[in-house]
């Protein structure tokens, strides 16, 4: 394996874990890996291509703050760093995922996005005002729409054009 090959995905769970115990505050942690990223990625331009994925994830998470789904206790600027990081690994780590039937990549990410989510909220990242349950299988349903949606923009956005 190469350098890239190691770092990428260890760096996606550094992020993590630094966004998650320590929101705004470890933001410069994951903003350095983030450049870190871009000045050892071999597909640079294509991982820029797909930063409005993560806007648009981290829109759907504001619309869930804004009504009252999640609550943080300062506003989640680290939300945002999350979701670029997230949105990265889809292109390199997590790209063994456009291989997964639709059924299956269904499946996947709405149970993916239900246990980052349980677990950011048993880690006290973020608050679920309306309880568990019904804000989790929330999630589930918008991330069982949503990550495939993503896998697919990703793959079209990374496939090499022929002109």
């Amino acid at each position: 394996m190469t350098m890239w090959q190691w770092f990428q995905p260890v760096s996606f769970q550094l992020m993590w874990v630094a966004l998650i115990f320590g929101g705004n505050t470890w933001l410069p942690i994951s903003i350095a890996i983030l450049v870190i990223h871009f000045i050892l990625s071999p597909s640079r331009i294509n991982d820029f291509k797909i930063l409005p994925l993560a806007f648009s994830g981290f829109l759907i998470d504001l619309c869930m703050m804004q009504t009252g789904f999640f609550s943080f206790e300062q506003w989640p600027v680290w939300l945002l760093i999350l979701w670029v990081a997230f949105m990265l690994n889809l292109g390199h780590s997590l790209r063994f995922l456009r291989k997964f039937k639709l059924p299956y990549l269904v499946i996947f990410s709405a149970a993916g996005g239900v246990y980052a989510y349980w677990a950011s909220w048993k880690f006290g990242a973020v608050d679920l005002p309306h309880g568990p349950l019904i804000t989790l299988a929330m999630v589930g349903a918008i991330w069982a729409i949503f990550l495939p949606l993503c896998v697919k923009a990703d793959a079209l956005i990374r496939k090499p054009h022929h002109e």
